[in-house]
Formats: C-alpha cells, sequence, structure tokens
C-alpha cells in the first residue's frame, strides 16, 4: 500500500510502535502477577515516547511517500532497536554521585 502524506507515514509508523507494546504485553500474559513498572506512570511515559518515537523514525526516513509495510516495520523496530543500544550503552556508576539511581537508560535496559 502506497502512503502519499507525511502524516499517514507518521501514523502507520506509530501504529508499529503501538504493535511492538502489544507484543510485549502478549509476552507477559502467563505472569501471574502485573509487574511493579506497569504501576509507574514514567513506564507510561517512556512507552508514549517510544510509540512517537517509532512514527517519528519511520516520517524522518521515509518522508510523505512510502511504502506502508516499510512505514510499519520501522514504528516497530524503532523501540526494540533503542533497547538494543541501551543495554549496550556503558554503565554509569562511580560518576559524580550518579551511581544507585535509577535511570530511563535502567528502565530501557528491562
Amino acid at each position: 500500500m502506497a502512503l502519499e502524506s507525511g502524516l499517514t507515514v507518521f501514523e502507520v509508523g506509530l501504529s508499529g510502535g503501538i504493535a511492538n507494546e502489544i507484543l510485549h504485553w502478549w509476552g507477559l500474559r502467563e505472569n501471574p502477577q502485573l509487574p511493579e513498572y506497569a504501576r509507574r506512570p514514567v513506564y507510561w511515559i517512556t512507552t508514549l515516547a517510544m510509540t512517537l518515537l517509532g512514527g517519528g523514525l519511520a516520517w524522518l526516513q521515509l518522508g510523505a511517500h512510502a511504502d506502508g509495510l516499510i512505514a510499519f516495520q520501522i514504528g516497530l523496530a524503532a523501540p526494540m532497536v533503542l533497547q538494543k543500544l541501551a543495554k549496550t550503552a556503558p554503565d554509569r556508576t562511580g560518576g559524580m554521585g550518579l551511581a544507585g539511581q535509577p535511570s530511563i537508560l535502567d528502565f530501557l535496559r528491562g
């Protein structure tokens, strides 16, 4: 399917990011207890940011004219790639009293 506007490319990329979140929760379906992070506002704010990132990256990479499947795949992959990058980032321990304080990077590392 050919997409002919930047907004449509963004929306299809956004739906890919949402699909990624749905897949995350599908993986937790067998867990008898809801994860503690699911009760924290920072989790939901970060989730919203990650889905928006999927739409934004699809739009940045493809512009206003794109194939719908490609835009969806970029939106789906963007949060996964960011999480993988966060897991490979060096630790902050020992720097200016920051050790032990949780951060978004810690959250993304999962």
